[in-house]
C-alpha cells in the first residue's frame, strides 16, 4: 500500500509543477494547482468541441512509426511546446530552428544531448524523465538560466555541481547513481520550490548545504534504499511546507538531530508523511517541535521499529489529522483511553490508527 501511496504522491508532484497534495486517509484526493506560464490550458483552445478533443488527442498521444525509422520524423507540438518521440540524426538541426522553444520532452531513444541545447535560452521546462539511456548531461545545459523545471531519468550517473547555475530552477526531479550529493550544487538553488529525489539506489547522503534552499516548499524522497541519514542543515529550510519520505529502509531520521540542541528552528511544515522506514527508531523531534505551530497532517506508515511518540507531539497545536498505519508498537501505545501515548494525541480532532492485513488487501 505504501508503494501505491508513494506513486500517488509522485504523480501529484510531477503531474503539475508547484502543486500541493491534499492528504486524507493517506491518499491524494485533490490538488491546489498553481498555474505555470509554460503549461497550455486546454480549455483555452478555440473551436468546435469535437475538433478540440481530436486535436488534444493528437497532441498528447505518442507518435507511432513503422519498423523503418527515418532520420527525421514529424514533430508534434502545441504553441511553443514540443515533444519529440524520435528525432535522431537531425536533432541538432531541430534545436537550431526552434530557438524560442519553451517546453521540451525527450523520449527513450536519446543517448546523448547535443551541446547546442544550451542555446535554448527561452526553455522553461525540460523533461528527460522517460529517458533511461542518457548517462550524463552536456556542460552547456547548465547555461539554461531561465529553466524552471528539470526532470531527470534513471540512467543518469551523476548530477554535476554546475546545476547551481540554473538560477531560475523551481522544480527538480532527481534520479542519480551517486553515493553522495556534493555541496555547492543543488544547495545553491535559491529559487527551488519542489525537490523530488527518487529511486537512487546508491545514494547514502544528501548534500550538507541544504540551508541554501531558501524557497523550498516541497521535499519528497522515495525509494532511496541506501540512504543512511538526512543532513542536519534540513532544520534551516525556512519555507518547507510538505515533507514526504517513503521506502528508505536504512534511513534513521534521528541522525539529523544535534546531540545538544540549544535552539529549535521554526519550520512551516503543514504535512509530514513517513512510510516504510524500518531503520528509523524514533520520530525526529527537531522536525516536530519546529513545526508545532504549523503542522496539520501527520502520517506514519510501516515504521515497525518506532517504539513511542515523543512528548512534543502533545504540543502540535494545529494538528488536525494523525494517521498511524501498520506500526504495531505505536498502535498499542495509541489506543484510545488505554494506550500510554494516548494523552499525547487526545487533542487531535481526527485520529486513525489501524493495521492492514496484507493478505486481505491482496485478495481484494
Amino acid at each position: 500500500m505504501a508503494e501505491a501511496f508513494a506513486t500517488d504522491i509522485a504523480k501529484s508532484l510531477l503531474g503539475k509543477l508547484g502543486s500541493f497534495a491534499t492528504i486524507d486517509h493517506g491518499h491524494v484526493l485533490s490538488e491546489e494547482t498553481e498555474i505555470n506560464p509554460f503549461f497550455q490550458n486546454f480549455s483555452d483552445l478555440i473551436g468546435r468541441d469535437e475538433d478540440k478533443e481530436r486535436i488534444i488527442n493528437l497532441l498528447v498521444e505518442p507518435f507511432k512509426v513503422d519498423d523503418a525509422h527515418p532520420s527525421v520524423v514529424p514533430i508534434v507540438g502545441m504553441g511553443d511546446e514540443l515533444e519529440m518521440p524520435r528525432c535522431k540524426a537531425d536533432f541538432e538541426k531541430c534545436l537550431t530552428e526552434f530557438k524560442h522553444l519553451r517546453s521540451l520532452e525527450l523520449m527513450d531513444d536519446c543517448e546523448l544531448l547535443p551541446e547546442r541545447i544550451g542555446a535554448l535560452k527561452h526553455l522553461r521546462y525540460l523533461n528527460l524523465g522517460r529517458n533511461s539511456k542518457l548517462k550524463r548531461l552536456p556542460n552547456s545545459i547548465f547555461k539554461l538560466q531561465n529553466l524552471q523545471a528539470l526532470f531527470l531519468g534513471q540512467g543518469l550517473e551523476e548530477l554535476p555541481k554546475d546545476v547551481r547555475y540554473m538560477i531560475s530552477l523551481r522544480s527538480l526531479f532527481l534520479i542519480t547513481k551517486q553515493q553522495r550529493l556534493p555541496e555547492g550544487g543543488i544547495g545553491c538553488l535559491e529559487c527551488l520550490q519542489s525537490l523530488l529525489i527518487g529511486r537512487c539506489g546508491n545514494l547514502e547522503y544528501l548534500c550538507e548545504d541544504m540551508q541554501g534552499l531558501k524557497s523550498l516548499r516541497n521535499l519528497t524522497i522515495i525509494s532511496c534504499k541506501s540512504l543512511i541519514s538526512l543532513p542536519r542543515s534540513m532544520k534551516y529550510l525556512a519555507a518547507l511546507e510538505f515533507l514526504c519520505i517513503v521506502d528508505c529502509e536504512k534511513l534513521d531520521l534521528t541522525t539529523m538531530e544535534e546531540e545538544y540542541e540549544e535552539e529549535i528552528k521554526p519550520l512551516p511544515l503543514q504535512t509530514v508523511i513517513l512510510a516504510e522506514l524500518p531503520g528509523t527508531l524514533a520520530l525526529p523531534k527537531q522536525i516536530l517541535q519546529g513545526s508545532a505551530d504549523f503542522l496539520q497532517k501527520l502520517m506514519i506508515s510501516e515504521c515497525p521499529n518506532i517504539r513511542e511518540l515523543p512528548e512534543c507531539v502533545g504540543n502540535l497545536n494545529k494538528l488536525q489529522m494523525l494517521m498511524i498505519q501498520n506500526c504495531p508498537r505505536l498502535r498499542e501505545r495509541c489506543q484510545k483511553g488505554t494506550g500510554e501515548d494516548w494523552p499525547k494525541i487526545a487533542h487531535i480532532p481526527k485520529i486513525d490508527v489501524h493495521q492492514i492485513d496484507i493478505n486481505e488487501e491482496t485478495s481484494d
